[in-house]
């Protein structure tokens, strides 16, 4: 696979832009893709807007002032992000659209997660756990299509189970901004209004399920309710640690800075990206080149080997 080249010049200057540090995954991968650009021999500017669509259109325009060859970007809004992108076509600058597909834009290439592999892994685990018994499910922002294909996923395998009464769901949400504020709100909501109590919580993302744990202690159920959440924040580590979180789905932080980056390059040169295995993901207006990387389910089994061993996070910081 070729793509046509879009800069001549030796010196390659890269736009990353994401929607928050909130998200730790986006400071510690956009890190990881500034080195191996750097070691590539391309400059990276990293900037985030605090989840401010307006302020991310302004970074995204102070980007192209700068002479970038690609903008590689993290949305937060739909509309925004296609005004963002059709600015940058229009002189002629690519587009990498990252963690989230733009809806009906005109990007380059996505570097993406494998949605309905993580869905299916995180609900099969609790599954495995609780084959019967009360569930929540706590998905992620209802306008991010990572929120909605990941709940697809989970749905598709808690299905059987739900038809023929082994769980129960007694409530389902998806939660605005992944805010783990947001969904501890509605649960503590829920605890307080309702005679019935979860055995399993399938939260979306860590930083939901670290609030939430919060919650259930007032209930005497951290560590009893099963709790999922993925990335693999620290925070959580150290709940899986504890036994108060069961399961996070670690998305190898440096494997998709490194990809995205040698990506974003071969991009930008016009070279051919045989050994990046592209697949085509539809975002409505056209199918877009997509490179997946696999996350991988970490409990309090494996995280030594996984997080630890692997260069992730140092003992002491997990087991502080």
């Amino acid at each position: 696979m070729v793509f046509s080249g879009c800069s001549t010049k030796e010196d390659i200057k890269i736009g990353f832009l994401y929607s928050s540090d909130i998200t730790y995954r986006f400071v510690v991968e956009s890190n990881y893709f500034a080195e191996r650009a750097a070691q590539l021999g391309a400059e990276v500017i990293i900037d985030h807007a605090d989840n401010n669509a307006a302020l991310q259109y302004e970074k995204a325009v102070e980007m192209k002032e700068q002479g970038v060859d690609m903008l590689v970007l993290i949305y937060i809004n739909e509309i925004t992000a296609n005004a963002i992108v059709r600015d940058y076509k229009a002189e002629g600058i690519p587009v990498m659209a990252y963690n989230r597909l733009i809806p009906n834009s005109d990007i380059d290439m996505y570097i993406a997660g494998n949605n309905r592999s993580l869905g299916e892994n995180m609900a099969g685990y609790v599954l495995n756990r609780v084959p019967r018994g009360n569930y929540m499910l706590f998905g992620g922002d209802k306008f991010d299509r990572n929120a909605i294909e990941l709940q697809a996923a989970i749905d598709s395998v808690l299905a059987p189970s739900i038809e023929n009464g082994s769980i129960n769901i007694l409530y389902k949400t998806f939660t605005e901004n992944w805010d783990g504020r947001n969904a501890a709100y509605e649960l503590r909501q829920f605890m307080q209004n309702s005679e019935q109590y979860p055995d399993a919580i399938i939260a979306c993302f860590d930083g939901m399920a670290h609030h939430m744990i919060e919650v259930l202690k007032d209930w005497d159920l951290d560590g009893k309710a099963i709790i999922t959440g993925q990335d693999a924040q620290i925070e959580s580590v150290r709940d899986i640690a504890a036994g108060k979180q069961h399961i996070t789905m670690y998305h190898p932080f440096k494997e998709i800075g490194y990809t995205a980056a040698e990506v974003a390059i071969a991009l930008i040169k016009g070279e051919r990206l045989d050994d990046f295995n592209v697949v085509y993901t539809d975002n409505g207006l056209k199918e877009v080149p997509t490179v997946q990387i696999n996350s991988i389910p970490v409990t309090r089994d494996n995280l030594d080997m996984v997080l630890i061993q692997g260069g992730v996070y140092t003992r002491d910081e997990v087991y502080r």
